[in-house]
């Protein structure tokens, strides 16, 4: 994921359908359309759904209520925590009607939702849970506006993926002088041996006129 790999999206937003598809997750992907945030939205599950969490930049993992009631989810989560492991990939929790605590924690609905998981799934599940729980995130607090949440979210995406391009930008300007740009601060290896050189020497003949 590292060096010149390009993404497929911007953003791949776990979340739970029967939460927030028609209510906060809707209105998340239409702001994200209006910043020209590509962001992945499909139905696929299995293999080619954890494929797209590989080619996607950021992922945003949106907890809710029922979201540990969905194993889908919960797969989505552990697919999405060890793209952060293996390749650094950025991870935002968003705490939408659910505290950080009980994510975190597992309690409430996400620890009934465990209790009728799969052994061979439900330790990774709690490992990613804690884990995600403990990024810095943001937490929709009661008084606040749903839309102005929102705002925030895209905005700090918004922020990082600039970041990220403006970085990349002023490398290939260094890297790659363009016409009309100044070149010459790229040296090469011969030319820095002469440089050096010639200050060694302006360095002698200046402590031989001293004495």
């Amino acid at each position: 994921m590292a060096g010149s790999f390009e993404y497929e999206y911007d953003v791949f937003v776990s979340f739970c359908e029967e939460d927030t598809r028609t209510s906060f997750a809707g209105h998340l992907f239409a702001a994200f359309d209006r910043k020209k945030i590509r962001a992945y939205r499909g139905e696929e599950a299995g293999p080619e759904l954890l494929k797209e969490i590989e080619t996607s930049n950021i992922a945003v993992v949106v907890f809710s209520k029922n979201y540990a009631t969905s194993h889908l989810c919960l797969d989505e989560l552990v697919k999405i925590m060890d793209c952060k492991r293996l390749f650094n990939q950025r991870v935002i929790p968003v705490f939408y009607d659910v505290s950080p605590s009980e994510v975190r924690k597992q309690k409430g609905n996400l620890a009934e939702a465990l209790l009728n998981g799969p052994e061979d799934k439900v330790n990774s599940w709690k490992v990613a849970l804690t884990d995600a729980a403990n990024l810095a995130g943001l937490h929709l607090k009661p008084y606040r506006p749903e839309p102005e949440f929102i705002e925030e979210i895209v905005e700090v995406i918004w922020k990082r993926l600039k970041g990220e391009s403006s970085t990349v930008q002023s490398r290939r300007q260094i890297d790659n002088p363009g016409d009309g740009e100044d070149s010459s601060i790229i040296i090469s290896q011969n030319d820095a041996s002469s440089v050096q050189n010639a200050i060694a020497e302006w360095s002698r003949l200046f402590f031989l006129c001293v004495l």
